[in-house]
């Protein structure tokens, strides 16, 4: 789900071509080709003319999972 979110992230912030966003994400030719084929096939990201992005569906996505690692980092904050 990280590496989802990672890469979900980057296609929004505007990284767009593959080589790129394979950077962004920290990941290898392998491993990016099955995330971002995951995300292609489930309709959170489509690709034209070589550069990635959301879809309507991804960038709910998007927000669901930013609004859950928001809940989970005040959670594990030290409380003083």
């Amino acid at each position: 789900m990280e590496i989802i979110f990672e890469i979900m992230k980057n296609v929004d912030a505007g990284v767009s071509t593959k080589t790129r966003l394979m950077y962004a994400s920290n990941l290898d030719w392998r491993s990016f080709s099955k995330y971002i084929s995951f995300l292609e096939e489930e309709g959170f990201v489509v690709c034209t003319n070589d550069s990635y992005r959301l879809t309507d569906k991804g960038k709910l996505l998007l927000q669901k999972m930013k609004e859950v690692a928001e809940i989970l980092s005040s959670q594990v904050a030290p409380k003083i």
